[in-house]
């Protein structure tokens, strides 16, 4: 007798073995199962047993964190990790604002909660607004300028999107009574949650978000909040035993923030939406573009940081705590590196250093740096210090050199230079860019080949640069450290070269030349002069084991951007603590060829080129 495959997912081979088991048995052996009739019935049978194992297979895939697929399941297995998926961050802004008063003004003018400013971004409008009342003191000093006196508002913290507000009525009827917040939208860092004893009562006691069980008992005033099955945010309050419990036909308001999500970063520009009777707003003064918004966090993110979380328990011991609650907190995360103080190039310990690459730009924020200071406050070991450090960029510059077999394209050259050219940015957003990204040189060269039928083989030459700013009032003093050591040779050929700056009015660059019985290069001042090197002084070192370029003692004409590069002692370079790599697609050199011998067999080999392995 045939035997069926439960497991079998496949409907052709569900239809066969079903065709199979009626077969074996004698009192259908002279059935027709291909004949039109039978084999309809088959298809009902096959297509059922599908269906149910397809349904088996996906039921059983969505009771697992790692193969779940639907968000309210990956939430519901998240959430007994006790973790809470990040909502959509707003994009955060800093204005000063400056108010001309009329007439008999007050000695305080108070800007109240959910007072609004516009600005535009990529031409579309947003609002943003007040959520912390701010208040000035009447300024009377320049009484000529401004008769009645002004207001002035410094460092206004402004965040973009709607001020909403949601009352609810309890009713301890209902079992575990949940309050939906309606908008997916929401920002649940601006949560203002407040409840009242009825319509008519206008005291309020103010709720906050539940973080720890530690000094939680029946009177504690706080709430949970976590993301239900419709991917809406809902909160909930105590049993009166952890927490306090509302009584029935209590009032509670829940404020919040609706905003646009990431789209929002970048704003630069702001004017107000709202008034003051009576005075005269002034165009308020950038003093941070918009910065940090993030869209609400995806099913992957949840997936990998919801265990880390539970690992951590909310307290930052390790690297990996610290890296899971700065990620779980803010969401305008490109990559992030964080290492002990015994792994510091001097060590330091009882310190963490934390670095961060934030999305769209280079650098964090002083706002964005301080609000993660205060995230961590309380959850770090008391002895440890954290320390935000910014990233520091080696660029990649690359010339490239490939051969190729017309006869197996229709493109010209300056489009195949153009293939290759894409294929190293793809490479670079692919691969680099985050401070685990080791640029691997066999990895770009089998990209480049891949890139194009037509293309047989493909190299390329490594250099490692950095820029400075050279300042033609103070002395300069640069402390360069590359990613990866800086070639090592004897050779009297300088491993360093730079972009021409003016000194006197004649264009001067930077060599080096090697020291005797050392690994140490040292950096010279030279000019040319019909030609030849002319070296005018000493001005710096190149400690190539370590990749560190000490420049100083040399002022140019002009305050001068300078391009410092460097040969790399390997053509793989890989980033440490908070170092990231990045080709700078600007400064590639692309040059293709055709292949001689390939077109022309061993007559070829008369024309046939390869590059020097140094320019």
């Amino acid at each position: 007798m045939a035997q069926f495959n439960v497991t079998e997912l496949d409907f052709d081979k569900i239809k066969a073995s079903i065709k199979d088991h009626f077969v074996s048995q004698t009192k259908y052996t002279d059935w027709a199962f291909d004949g039109s009739g039978l084999n309809v019935l088959l298809d009902v049978l096959a297509y059922n047993t599908h269906y149910n194992a397809m349904v088996s297979h996906f039921s059983m895939n969505e009771t697992f964190l790692d193969s779940a697929q639907i968000r309210g399941n990956v939430v519901s297995h998240a959430k007994l990790l006790g973790y809470t998926p990040r909502s959509t961050i707003a994009s955060r802004a800093i204005v000063n604002l400056t108010i001309v008063a009329g007439v008999n003004p007050p000695p305080f003018l108070t800007l109240e909660r959910g007072f609004r400013f516009r600005s535009t971004v990529n031409g579309k409008p947003y609002t943003f607004l007040i959520l912390d009342p701010q208040q000035a003191v009447l300024n009377t000093a320049d009484l000529s300028v401004y008769p009645n006196g002004k207001y002035v508002f410094n460092a206004i913290p402004i965040l973009q999107g709607t001020l909403k507000r949601m009352l609810y009525v309890v009713d301890n009827s209902v079992q575990n009574q949940k309050f939906v917040i309606p908008d997916q939208n929401v920002d649940t860092t601006t949560l203002r949650v407040r409840v009242k004893a009825n319509t008519q009562s206008n005291d309020y006691a103010a709720y906050a978000k539940f973080t720890t069980l530690s000094g939680v008992d029946p009177t504690s005033t706080i709430y949970f909040l976590q993301e239900n099955s419709s991917g809406n945010y809902e909160i909930y309050f105590g049993d009166g035993i952890l927490g306090k419990k509302p009584i029935s036909n209590n009032i509670v308001e829940i404020e919040y923030v609706y905003t646009e999500g990431d789209v929002t970063n970048g704003a630069t520009a702001f004017e107000t939406v709202d008034g003051v009777s009576g005075m005269i707003l002034q165009t308020p003064v950038t003093v941070t573009k918009s910065y940090g918004a993030a869209d609400r966090e995806s099913i992957d993110s949840i997936r990998y940081n919801a265990p880390f979380t539970f690992v951590s328990q909310n307290r930052a011991v390790t690297s990996d705590d610290y890296r899971s609650i700065i990620q779980n907190n803010f969401g305008n995360i490109e990559a992030i590196s964080v290492w002990g103080g015994e792994d510091a190039p001097v060590p330091d310990y009882g310190k963490v250093y934390i670095s961060i690459k934030p999305t769209g730009a280079e650098y964090l924020t002083t706002a964005e740096k301080t609000a993660i200071q205060n995230v961590l406050k309380g959850k770090n070991v008391v002895s440890i210090t954290p320390i935000l450090v910014d990233p520091e960029y080696t660029k990649i510059s690359l010339d490239v050199f490939f051969k190729y077999n017309p006869n197996l394209t229709n493109r010209s050259k300056i489009d195949l230079q153009s293939v290759v050219l894409n294929a190293v940015g793809t490479y670079n957003d692919t691969n680099l860019k985050r401070f685990d990204g080791v640029f691997r040189y066999s990895q770009i060269l089998k990209q480049i080949d891949s890139s194009e039928p037509s293309i047989l083989n493909s190299d390329c030459r490594v250099y490692m640069f950095k820029e400075v700013m050279a300042s033609s009032t103070t002395a300069n003093y640069f402390d360069l450290q590359f990613s990866a050591p800086i070639y090592r040779t004897t050779s009297t050929e300088s491993v360093m070269s730079t972009t021409a700056f003016k000194i006197g009015g004649i264009d001067h660059y930077l060599g080096d030349a090697p020291i005797s019985g050392s690994n140490d290069r040292t950096v010279y001042l030279y000019k040319s002069v019909e030609g030849n090197t002319v070296k005018i002084k000493d001005v710096g070192t190149i400690h190539t084991l370590t990749g560190q370029v000490i420049i100083g003692g040399f002022t140019p004409d002009t305050d001068t951007t300078i391009r410092v590069t460097v040969m790399p002692n390997s053509n793989d370079l890989a980033p440490k603590r908070n170092q990231l790599l990045e080709i700078d697609l600007t400064t590639i050199n692309v040059t293709g060829d055709i292949d001689t011998i390939v077109v022309a067999g061993s007559a070829g080999a008369v024309n046939y080129t390869t590059p020097s392995r140094h320019r």
